[in-house]
């Protein structure tokens, strides 16, 4: 493996590369990476492995829908309706 461009940013890289993004995309509300994380993880291993980004996009245009203020809440009610679908159980 290449080690000045590695293929996977260690965990410390992951909120400079976070802020980078958002920078671009004028983004302003925080985001929890592990939530984010484990949410990709659990769809791609319950699900399937294509269905882990197809989530996550998903996720994020229900969260982009939705005022500033209610985002926390809505983050934290969406990333666990989805963690209990991807396990099977009922929403």
């Amino acid at each position: 493996m290449n080690q000045e461009n590695p293929r996977h940013l260690p965990p410390e890289a992951l909120e400079d590369w976070l802020a980078r993004v958002s920078e671009v995309l004028e983004v302003e509300e925080e985001v929890d990476i592990a939530a984010v994380l484990d949410l990709t993880r659990d769809v791609a291993h319950d699900v399937a492995r294509p269905a882990a980004p197809l989530t996550t996009f998903v996720f994020g245009l229900a969260l982009g829908r939705l005022p500033a203020d209610q985002f926390e809440t809505a983050f934290r009610d969406m990333h666990s309706r989805l963690t209990r679908l991807a396990a099977g159980q009922a929403t």
